[in-house]
């Protein structure tokens, strides 16, 4: 048994330090390479079908951090095999989300998006807490590939019709039909609205490095195919861009409330990605420069601070056993230094200086109230209960009388310590070199 198994574990071994080191090595040549030797105010091509500019760089960086972070994660996992699986689905992941911001052609996103949900589906499903991840992962794929599927047919179209669907072709979608079947996959991605089902099922089933990637990456391919289809759909958005504004503002209002009313934490984390992707659907639909800005790097902003928040209930979970309110109160008590990232992580997801959020929200927020006058209203309300559930969550949480239900809580590790210093660390210094991101 040990002859065929201790050799298992040196593979194990080897393959989790070269996988660990090949990340860190690829992504700080390709920031450095990039970062000093490229002009971001146009389209570098690497080849013919794979391009770079500044929107789809900020996306992959965003990627093969969160990755790498959801590599750190794996530690909570003990059991070796399931460990070289989740590698190997990880590896599979990070080269279609790698793809899919590098292609121009609409085609090749559709397919590496769609290959992006299935290590997803399988992470989903492998390491999953309860039973119900099976309809949770149902309710995944249902979503999103069956509400994408009418995008595929209309790129086919368009092939037949122009002989390619690119990111920089110059003819515009003037069909009301296939405007908005582009325009509805994307939609159900981010999520809008009232096609939101499957995010929070997905969120309270996955395990922590399944929810990192849901909330950090593939929630923004929504957003990125949303801004490359800009061009495409001018008309049709300004058609339909105050229906879908003042839907995102409702509900985005419904939904913040909704939080309120949460005991459940992942729950309530889950929603207020569904909030905050409905004020990056409003800076889109305003079709204003400050309003695309602000929305990109809420996107990257949201990324990090939700996966980070996430990561955070992974730790209470795996501690206590428990996400609920009642059952995590004090928590102050047993792990203070915790207390110091709830705090931080809360007060960005209510977009608090000095986080780049900050500076997204208040470019959003100029683009609508330029757009209209009207969303003052919706704006003000949203703003306040964003702020009352994040503050909510921390009070809740670290404060309070204990529930005496937990007998024994370990400490963290350091290397928890070390994921949610990543988290905070693009937030806060990206601040600093906004210059960067205006240019563009």
């Amino acid at each position: 048994m040990f002859i065929f198994y201790d050799p298992f574990l040196f593979f194990q071994f080897f393959f989790f330090f070269f996988i660990f080191f090949f990340f860190f090595f690829f992504f700080f040549f390709f920031f450095f390479f990039f970062f000093f030797g490229l002009n971001f105010s146009y389209y570098s091509y690497i080849s013919y079908i794979f391009s770079l500019d500044l929107v789809s760089y900020l996306f992959i960086c965003l990627s093969v951090w969160i990755c790498i972070l959801m590599v750190y994660s794996m530690f909570d996992y003990k059991d070796s095999i399931g460990s070289v699986y989740f590698l190997l689905f990880m590896i599979f992941l990070v080269l279609m989300l790698f793809i899919v911001f590098l292609v121009t052609d609409f085609f090749y996103f559709y397919f590496f998006f769609e290959g992006s949900l299935i290590p997803v589906f399988l992470i989903l499903f492998g390491w999953g807490y309860q039973p119900e991840r099976l309809g949770a992962g149902y309710y995944l794929i249902f979503y999103t590939l069956f509400a994408s599927f009418p995008f595929l047919v209309v790129i086919l179209y368009i092939y037949s019709v122009y002989g390619g669907f690119m990111f920089f072709s110059s003819f515009s979608v003037s069909s009301f039909y296939l405007s908005f079947f582009i325009l509805f996959s994307f939609l159900v991605k981010f999520p809008l609205v009232g096609v939101h089902l499957w995010l929070p099922s997905a969120h309270v089933e996955a395990p922590v490095s399944g929810s990192m990637i849901l909330a950090g990456v593939l929630l923004k391919l929504g957003g990125y195919g949303f801004f490359r289809s800009l061009p495409f759909l001018y008309d049709f958005i300004f058609f339909v861009g105050p229906f879908f504004v003042g839907l995102s503002l409702y509900g985005c209002v419904l939904v913040s409330l909704f939080c309120l009313m949460q005991s459940d934490l992942k729950i309530l984390i889950a929603y207020s990605s569904v909030c905050h992707m409905g004020v990056v659907i409003c800076g889109l639909f305003s079709m204003m420069s400050w309003g695309v800005l602000g929305s990109i790097l809420f996107m990257l902003g949201h990324g990090f601070v939700s996966s980070g928040l996430f990561f955070l209930v992974s730790i209470i979970y795996n501690r206590v056993g428990s996400r609920s309110f009642f059952m995590v109160s004090g928590m102050i008590n047993f792990m203070p230094s915790l207390s110091l990232f709830w705090f931080l992580f809360c007060c960005m997801n209510m977009s608090c200086p000095p986080s780049i959020n900050l500076f997204s929200e208040i470019s959003i927020v100029i683009s609508l109230v330029g757009w209209s006058l009207y969303t003052y209203i919706f704006i003000f309300f949203l703003l306040f209960f964003s702020a009352c559930y994040s503050l909510s969550v921390f009070f809740l949480t670290q404060h309070g009388v204990y529930s005496g239900m937990v007998k024994l809580i370990s400490s963290c590790m350091v290397i928890d310590y070390l994921i949610l210093l990543f988290h905070l660390y693009p937030v806060f210094f990206m601040m600093f070199d906004l210059f960067f991101f205006l240019y563009y």
